[in-house]
């Protein structure tokens, strides 16, 4: 039980405080925090709005001039786009030379289907290509080297292998024990024991 010291006069008293409470106060002050990160966004701020008597409960409850009215309906006219708007700035969006040879390709396939999808899906696209493209790419890459060309012990630097961490262990009243061919194969040979020459006694472990 938590006590709160409680003056009263001259006396103090505790006060016990019911553990229930606490941990709903937790909850919402916790709440709290994620609700002023969500609005600050990484600032120690909060953001500056510049539309006029946002919440309608200003436009009901305060003083609402005619001034103040033509400055609302300005402001939702302002809001309503041009056709040439959203306008590209090369100036705003340069990059450095390495990022636009890599973003070459994605522009102009980007360019291509943005008459067809139109502006809103092409950005979707554009964001959403590169990191399905290098994420496809850099699987199969992985999957090629471990399928196709893992690594031997004839060469160590190319392909990856997969090996499994322990022998199999073989248990009495399991086929095969204890004479089982898994336990014949040595543990992490690299294909070794699958060699075509210096088989037998043609095997040279030693300088001569």
């Amino acid at each position: 039980m938590v006590g709160v010291s409680a003056v009263s006069g001259t006396g103090c008293a505790t006060t016990p405080v019911d553990p229930e409470v606490l941990e709903l106060q937790k909850k919402l002050y916790k709440e709290q925090l994620i609700k002023q990160a969500t609005i600050k966004r990484g600032s120690k701020y909060y953001p500056v709005s510049i539309e006029p008597f946002a919440l309608e409960r200003d436009r009901l409850a305060l003083p609402f001039t005619d001034e103040d009215r033509a400055l609302r309906k300005q402001w939702i006219t302002d809001q309503a786009l041009s056709a040439r708007e959203p306008v590209a700035v090369p100036e705003w969006t340069r990059v450095n030379i390495f990022r636009r040879i890599y973003r070459k390709p994605f522009d102009a396939l980007t360019s291509m289907i943005k008459p067809i999808v139109g502006p809103e899906y092409s950005r979707y696209f554009r964001w959403t290509a590169p990191k399905v493209f290098w994420t496809l790419a850099l699987s199969w890459t992985l999957w090629y080297q471990v399928k196709y060309v893992p690594k031997t012990w004839e060469y160590s630097r190319r392909g990856i292998r997969i090996e499994q961490a322990y022998k199999p262990k073989i248990h009495p009243g399991q086929p095969d024990f204890p004479n089982s061919p898994r336990l014949t194969r040595d543990f992490a040979m690299e294909d070794f024991d699958r060699r075509v020459t210096f088989r037998g006694p043609n095997l040279v472990t030693s300088g001569p």
